[in-house]
């Protein structure tokens, strides 16, 4: 049961010990260095997890996909890993003191650099979460404010138009109560002159005498008089008041198209708006409530006046940093530690393998060097021996040929002294005379 107990840690163990770049070999004959070795591997370790969290958010903030935002968070949490694995394990174990010098300092300073990279990668996801409800906040602020803006600038704009269409519907409507009005006092006037001469038939009029008359003549024709004034008013104004009416019904389509484009759009806008809270709408909110802008206001003659805006840095802005800072100091601590540690006996045995495999390969190199030497030598002796070979078998033949042109010539000689003797012989004379 212990042993099933101890097996996972033992790995957990060996995977921390490995996770910081030492060599498990060597630390298995160093076993005091192991702690060391345990502190820089966990560190490594948790950094990765860090990142993978932070990783999988970004990506989620921005894609808004789970299963997406879990793959690409072990990915990034992978490479941070590797990338911290690769950062520590190049790094040597510095000048073996305590303290860090300068020369360690500049050895390490690209090291460095990418480890504080990697810190500021890794705490800007984490940071967006920490303040997630006040950006979410600003992000609505920011949206209220982009609306009414918008709201202000279609006011403004279609103000003076909405006025001009209200302002005719509301000049059409006041000519047809006028006209109506008239109508109505001209339809007065004829019914009372109608009823003034109907009372004048009657004998109830001015002159109490019934029947036709003079006065009921005049009466009469002023009735009729009007009502054709009446009939022609109406039928004038019925038609004017058709045509402004179908004016106003058109005015009025105008202004309700106009409106209801004017809210279609301002929903639409509101529609993008409320959708623009990713990544970098979120970084962009982050940056805003970093600030905080304080209005400067004076008296003037008794009236509180807007003098100017100052801006400061506000609370989230030193816990942003802090944040920052904190995540820069974990990503650079396995290197501080390294150069802060002294040597110990995983370093003298590193370097000792070190400094025999550098021999190794010397001596390899010497013997490949040496071997090359002899065979060139031994090239070099085999075309001398040939060279000589080769000038001893020119020089004899050159005495044979020698020896041939000697041999030859002494026959051509006795030759021609014989010819000669027989010249003589023949022909003294010709002798004689030459």
């Amino acid at each position: 049961m212990k042993k099933l107990i101890k097996y996972p840690f033992q790995k957990i163990y060996k995977f921390f010990l490995w996770s910081s770049g030492a060599d498990l070999e060597i630390l298995k004959q160093a076993p005091t260095d192991n702690s060391k070795y345990f502190g820089i591997g966990g560190t490594i370790i948790f950094t990765a997890l860090m990142a993978s969290f932070a990783g999988g958010y970004a990506f989620f903030t921005a894609f808004k996909s789970s299963i997406l935002s879990i793959f690409f968070g072990l990915f990034w949490g992978a490479l941070i890993f590797n990338l911290d694995r690769y950062i520590v394990s190049t790094f040597g174990v510095g000048d073996g003191k305590k303290t860090i010098s300068k020369q360690e300092l500049l050895e390490a300073a690209p090291r460095l650099a990418m480890a504080i990279i990697l810190g500021f990668v890794i705490s800007t996801p984490l940071e967006l979460k920490l303040f997630e409800s006040e950006i979410n906040a600003e992000i609505d602020k920011q949206i209220a404010i982009s609306n009414q803006k918008l709201e202000n600038e279609y006011s403004a704009t279609s103000n003076d138009i909405i006025v001009n269409y209200r302002s005719q519907v509301e000049t059409l409507k006041s000519s047809i109560l006028n006209r109506e009005e008239t109508l109505k006092n001209k339809r007065k006037e004829y019914e009372q002159a109608d009823e003034d001469q109907r009372m004048e038939w009657n004998g109830q009029g001015k002159t109490g005498k019934r029947g036709k008359g003079p006065y009921w003549e005049e009466l009469n024709q002023k009735a009729q008089r009007l009502l054709v004034q009446l009939e022609n008013m109406e039928s004038n104004y019925s038609r004017l008041n058709e045509q402004d009416r179908a004016k106003i019904t058109e005015l009025q389509n105008k202004i309700r198209i106009y409106e209801d484009d004017k809210i279609s759009d301002i929903e639409s806008h509101k529609r993008v708006q409320e959708q623009n809270n990713g990544l970098m709408a979120r970084l962009l909110a982050l940056n805003r409530l970093c600030f905080e802008e304080t209005e400067q206001y004076e008296i003037v003659d008794g009236t509180k006046q807007l003098t100017g805006v100052t801006t400061s840095r506000s609370i989230v802005w030193y816990t942003k940093w802090l944040v920052t800072i904190l995540f820069i100091f974990i990503e650079i601590a396995p290197i501080l530690f390294k150069m802060m540690t002294e040597r110990g006996t995983y370093d003298d045995i590193l370097d000792r393998i070190k400094h025999e495999a550098k021999v190794k390969q010397l001596l390899l190199q010497s013997n490949i060097n040496q071997e090359i030497n002899t065979a060139v030598k031994v090239n070099t002796e085999k075309n001398e021996q040939k060279l000589n070979s080769e000038l001893l078998a020119n020089k004899e033949l050159l005495e044979s040929i020698s020896k041939a042109q000697a041999q030859i010539a002494q026959v051509a000689i006795q030759e021609w002294k014989k010819e000669q003797l027989e010249k003589v012989k023949t022909n003294p004379s010709t002798m004689i005379k030459s």
